[in-house]
């Protein structure tokens, strides 16, 4: 994605799209954090521990793009789309180390 932002000339984007990708990264880590967390724990206090997790995940997403979009509507779709195609990519890669550790 950097790449083709580069070759057409708005590396200013390239920042935007390495902010969508660390805001998946620590979303994800954060997940884990708090998926690690709800193992160690009762049922009702997993779930809580669960639920505030999810707010807090989707807090910071919103905040992060809600800066991203009073900056510039290019930006946000940059950082938007970023964050989307790191996240789905996450997901595929997890969904397949599930299916393969079965066999």
């Amino acid at each position: 994605m950097s790449l083709q932002l580069i070759s057409a000339g708005q590396l200013g984007l390239c920042g935007a799209v390495l902010i969508g990708a660390l805001l998946n990264f620590f979303y994800f880590l954060s997940t884990a954090a708090r998926l690690e967390a709800a193992a160690k724990s009762s049922a009702p206090q997993a779930k809580k521990i669960m639920l505030i997790g999810l707010l807090m995940r989707l807090v910071m997403v919103f905040a992060i793009l809600a800066v991203a979009v009073h900056i510039s509507t290019p930006l946000f779709l940059a950082s938007a789309v970023s964050f989307g195609v790191f996240y789905l990519t996450t997901l595929f890669v997890l969904a397949r180390s599930e299916v393969r550790k079965k066999f």
